[in-house]
């Protein structure tokens, strides 16, 4: 089993060390959100900024990110992957497959 430390040492070696270089994915919920990285097969991996803070100590500015993608739009792009990932349909797609303890 692969630990949260283990998990977020694989998401800050995919953005070079730096939440900087992740993409926000807004949530529909106001003042929440993910950061998204790719692992070294282009497979996204995504963390709730609140975990983030949490387990760093930082405070994620989302304006800092290098880029941001609407929720929508990242459930479009990546439809065909989340259909065989999220364990069920009625689970939220993003939390079901995120970096989470």
């Amino acid at each position: 089993m692969v630990t949260i430390t283990q998990q977020l040492s694989n998401f800050l070696f995919s953005c070079d060390g730096n939440w900087r270089n992740t993409l926000l994915i807004r949530d529909r919920t106001p003042g929440s959100g993910y950061m998204m990285t790719a692992d070294r097969d282009g497979m996204p991996l995504l963390m709730e900024v609140s975990t983030f803070n949490q387990l760093t100590g930082e405070c994620v500015d989302p304006a800092e990110c290098c880029g941001e993608l609407a929720l929508d739009v990242f459930e479009s792009v990546y439809a065909k992957y989340l259909l065989w990932r999220c364990p069920s349909a009625q689970e939220h797609s993003l939390r079901s497959i995120c970096i989470r303890e």
